[in-house]
Parts: C-alpha cells; sequence; structure tokens
C-alpha cells in the first residue's frame, strides 16, 4: 500500500496535527496500534518488572497493557529503570489532570523567531478551539477561560511571588464554557469522563466525522526505497506488512520515535532521554477542601525558573483515584480506605518536578532493532530533599498545612514525559531536526512529539507539543 503522506501514532501530538491537516486536505491514513482487549497478551522474561507501582493512576487496572507497550515496541527495560506511560492509541499521553504549563513560551527559543511566533498562534488557536481552562497573554492578546480554586488556594495565588518562588496556577487541557451566570468555571461541576482533553476525547469531540484512515499495526522498523519511506509493521497476531509512504510524520511518543530513529540511522552510541524527576508528597491541609471529583486536577503551582535549580511543584485535592491507587499499592493501608476517603478533603498531594539536566534514562540500539532502556544509578533524593523542606516550610509558614508529610519517591522515568532525544538544532547531529522538524538529511521525514525539544522550564509540556503539531501540518499543507 502507497501512501502521500502517513502519521505514526494517535496520541495528542498526532491528532493536533491530523486536525490541522484535515482543513485544507480530505483524507489522511495513521498507523497505530489499538490495543484492544482481545489481542495477544505478550509474555517475556522481562515481564516481572512492570509491577502495580509502575502504573500511572488512570492505568491501574491494565497492566498487560503497559506490558504489551513496551514488549511490542521492542523495549528491553533494565531493573533500574521501570519507565511509567499513560499509554493511549500507542502514544504516550499525559495523566488526568493534563496541566500545561504558564510558562508556556520559555523553551522554544531553539526556533527562529518568525517560527516562534507561527508556534504561540498555533497554541492560542488550540486553546481557543478546546476552550482550555485558565488564562494567560500572549501577541497582546489575553486569554481568559478561568476556573475556580478553593479559597485556601486562592490566598496563596493573590501573593503572586513569595522569597523568589513564583506562585501560579496552571492552565487546564479540559474543555469548560461557562453560563451567563459563572464569572469563573467550578472544576466541581466538570463532567470528568468527558471534558478532559485525553486522545480519545478529542478525537470524539473534533476528529469523528472526518476521513481518517486507521492502519491497526506497530511500526517495527523504516527504511529507505528510491525516494520513498519503507514502513515495515506488524499485526497483532505478529504478520508483518510493508507500506510506503512520499511523507512520513512521527508522533508516536519519545519512546517510540527515539527507537525508530536510532535503527533507521543506525546510531550505536546511547541516547539520553530527557524527562523530570518526580517526587510526590503528601501534606494535611489545615483547611476542608471541596472536592467532589474522582480525580481533582492541580489548583496552584509553585516554581523557581532560575536557570541553575529550576522546579515546579503543584498541588493537588486529596480524591477518591489517588487513594485507590495509594491502597493498591501500599497494600498495608486497605484496611484504612474508609477512613482515608473520609479524611481525604484534607490531604493536598504535590508532585516536584526538577529540571531536565537531572534526567537519568538513556536508549541504546541493540541487535535486531531491539533496544535497551536503563538508567545508571544517579540519585536526585539530596535535591528533592532540599526544594521539598523549602516547599514545606513555605506551606507552614503559611499556615496552609499542619506540620505532617509523607514522601514517595517515584522510580526512574515516572514523570509521564520524555522528550528531548531528537532537538531542534543547527548542529550537523544526525538527531536532530531543523526548524520544520525535517529530520536532518531527510526532508520526507518529520517528527511532531516531544523528541524535539528540551523542556527546562515548562514542566507541564503538553500545550507546547500540541501547538507544535498543529505548526508543522500548516507548513506541509503548503
Amino acid at each position: 500500500m502507497h501512501f502521500n503522506l502517513v502519521v505514526i501514532g494517535s496520541g495528542l501530538s498526532s491528532l493536533s496535527f491530523i486536525d490541522s491537516y484535515l482543513e485544507k486536505n480530505k483524507k489522511i491514513d495513521v498507523i497505530s496500534p489499538e490495543f484492544k482487549k482481545k489481542e495477544k497478551i505478550y509474555k517475556s522474561e522481562n515481564s516481572h518488572l512492570f509491577t502495580d507501582k509502575d502504573l500511572p493512576p488512570q492505568m491501574k487496572s491494565s497492566e498487560n497493557k503497559i506490558k504489551d507497550f513496551f514488549l511490542r515496541n521492542n523495549f528491553i527495560v533494565s531493573k533500574n529503570a521501570n519507565i511509567m506511560g499513560s499509554l493511549e492509541f500507542g502514544g504516550l499521553s499525559n495523566y488526568w489532570g493534563l496541566q500545561i504549563d504558564q510558562n508556556i513560551f520559555s523553551d522554544i527559543k531553539c526556533l527562529s523567531k518568525k517560527n516562534n511566533l507561527k508556534l504561540q498562534q498555533s497554541f492560542l488557536e488550540i486553546a481557543n478551539k478546546i476552550k482550555f481552562l485558565g488564562k494567560f497573554k500572549i501577541k497582546g492578546q489575553e486569554y481568559l477561560n478561568d476556573f475556580l480554586v478553593d479559597k485556601s488556594f486562592l490566598n496563596l495565588l493573590k501573593k503572586k511571588e513569595i522569597n523568589n518562588l513564583k506562585i501560579t496556577k496552571p492552565i487546564l487541557a479540559i474543555s469548560g464554557e461557562k453560563s451567563k451566570k459563572e464569572k469563573n468555571i467550578d472544576l466541581n461541576s466538570i463532567k470528568e469522563s468527558t471534558n478532559k482533553i485525553n486522545a480519545k476525547n478529542y478525537y470524539r469531540k473534533f476528529l469523528k466525522n472526518k476521513k481518517i484512515n486507521f492502519h491497526n499495526y506497530v511500526v517495527k522498523k523504516i527504511f529507505l526505497e528510491k525516494k520513498k519511506i519503507g514502513i515495515i509493521c506488524e499485526d497483532v497476531n505478529n504478520k508483518k506488512k510493508t507500506f510506503y509512504a512520499k511523507k512520513i510524520v512521527f508522533g508516536c511518543g519519545t519512546l517510540v520515535t527515539t527507537k525508530l530513529i536510532i535503527d533507521f540511522l543506525n546510531i550505536k552510541k546511547e541516547v539520553k532521554i530527557k524527562e523530570h524527576p518526580r517526587l510526590i508528597s503528601m501534606f494535611v491541609s489545615r483547611y476542608k477542601i471541596k472536592n467532589y471529583l474522582n480525580f481533582m486536577p492541580s489548583q496552584m503551582q509553585i516554581r523557581d525558573d532560575s536557570k541553575d535549580k529550576s522546579f515546579l511543584v503543584d498541588f493537588r485535592p486529596g480524591n477518591k483515584s489517588i487513594i485507590d491507587t495509594a491502597t493498591k499499592i501500599y497494600k498495608f493501608l486497605f484496611p484504612f480506605k474508609p477512613l482515608l476517603n473520609l479524611f481525604r478533603n484534607h490531604m493536598i498531594f504535590s508532585n516536584i518536578l526538577l529540571d531536565s539536566k537531572y534526567s537519568n534514562i538513556f536508549m541504546k540500539l541493540k541487535n535486531n532493532s531491539n533496544v535497551s532502556i536503563y538508567s545508571k544509578g544517579k540519585d536526585s533524593y539530596a535535591i528533592f530533599k532540599n526544594v521539598h523542606k523549602k516547599i514545606f516550610k513555605f506551606l507552614c509558614n503559611e499556615k496552609l498545612i499542619y506540620p505532617i508529610y509523607k514522601n514517595f519517591l517515584s522510580n526512574h522515568g515516572s514523570a509521564y514525559h520524555y522528550f528531548g532525544t531528537v532537538p531542534i538544532s543547527k548542529n550537523k547531529s544526525k538527531m536532530s531536526v531543523n526548524d520544520f522538524c525535517q529530520l536532518k538529511n531527510y526532508k520526507n521525514i518529520f517528527i511532531i512529539d516531544g523528541s524535539v525539544f528540551d523542556f527546562k522550564i515548562n514542566k507541564y509540556p503538553l500545550g507546547l507539543i500540541m501547538a507544535n503539531a498543529r505548526r508543522i501540518a500548516k507548513e506541509i499543507k503548503k
């Protein structure tokens, strides 16, 4: 089968690209596994590496789906790098909360001024289309579709900055429209199943009636044949099929994209996978926080954007999903589950996310197109402790919490966001792309997922990735 253009993957970066591309084109082809329950469950000697502790909250009942993703894509994960990921349609999507960083454009200086402005415009278009919750200013325009936060967080947000720490609200990739009576949207009124912008809801809301031909395969390898790109695929029954395309667009998430590119370019040296190392903390609020959702998104961020010690801490109320996950992972808590649920409105959970320079995951090509993913034993806990101490003292001084906390140190790779392996760059590296996200020396290969950016300041890059995918689609349409 031959295509003019084909997209690999169907996560939010791919769907954002497809949405823009189809504004001027009649149809598009997408290669992406659906991961249906009837699919074969893959077994491997490595399967013991994936436990309940490796599952993000919304995947807690789908362990086999996690295993299937790594095994079908020829990933060998070492014991010291238990990668976590929210897997939908073959890509790595953000977890429920779907935050977008307020510092949207801090990490796109790698682009020319002209393309930087185009990306900003694309972000504004997406925000208006989806109706993101939050507010921001861009190119002299103010986007305002704000949401209410609990009064305990609101008191801190009014201060905006204390001791060089910035206090901000996130933007939420949750669709919401105000009624005529509302000044700001109450998060507790949001319908969780339909308003969160994951791949499933984006497709249902914007793409369901468009002509998209989905081909249910895992891509195993790409190669050049004359002026076309060959795409070797495998279905659920291990049957192989080869497609050909004039142009190929990678939106399958950093891990899969990087694996296919290093195999295609025959890169023998290890490639560093960028991420934001994460520490989860639980604090006890002095105030009861109103929360009726199964998973309440973050309501406040505290951040330090200085280059030598960049970090972000977000805060969300305790909720049913977090309690369910905690009692599944820590079985000794299960008898106390009713009590924890009774007490959850006095819980505040946070993620501390560090600068990408502390990343500690690597990928290396092995034989037969397999890749190994591993870490090197580097420990960031001392840095986490310093940040946590600063934040804990701050919250206590502001009388938001009691002097009680519990930390949960995640495994390497547990921050959900992987990026920066094939960066936008003007250097001569084969593992890089130009301003239009074309692979170096291959103008018919485009990369539109997180692989092309290093998010140093931007700790929740979903919006930026979607906007960049939309920008590239416009360029390809010309």
